[in-house]
């Protein structure tokens, strides 16, 4: 009884195998892709001021704007009030509110804090929109 030879063929790759390389590589981009949106993303969302149309509305809107003095005075809709009168006043008047926006403004040495402070405020009583105004000189 003859025996059959097995034939068996190597061969050598003549170049790099990328076949993992491309994998390695495309799990990093996928990863990177998804995870962009959670590094660009936090709580105090800012757009530029824009020019808008203006028209007439029905329903007349209350608007709460909170001016930060440099002596650490606060003026709500152009009245003196103290910090812990704001904490009272700010949920009465966004809760009448329909879009519920909110601007803060301030004098030229206002420390951020203050204003980050209010800006929390704000948010913690359910302001939709923040809005901060800039005074040019």
């Amino acid at each position: 009884m003859r025996r059959r030879r097995r034939l068996r063929f190597y061969s050598q790759p003549d170049g790099l195998i990328l076949n993992s390389l491309v994998d390695i590589a495309l799990a990093l981009v996928i990863g990177f892709i998804v995870s962009i949106p959670l590094f660009f993303e936090s709580g105090i969302f800012v757009n530029a001021p824009s020019v808008a149309e203006g028209g007439a509305s029905d329903v007349s809107d209350i608007k709460v704007n909170i001016h930060l003095l440099d002596d650490g005075g606060i003026l709500l809709n152009e009245e003196f009030v103290t910090y812990e009168k704001l904490n009272e006043l700010l949920p009465k008047l966004l809760a009448r509110s329909i879009e519920r926006k909110v601007i803060i403004s301030t004098e030229s040495n206002v420390q951020y804090q203050r204003v980050i402070n209010i800006l929390d405020l704000a948010k913690q009583y359910g302001a939709g929109e923040l809005a901060l105004l800039r005074i040019r000189k």
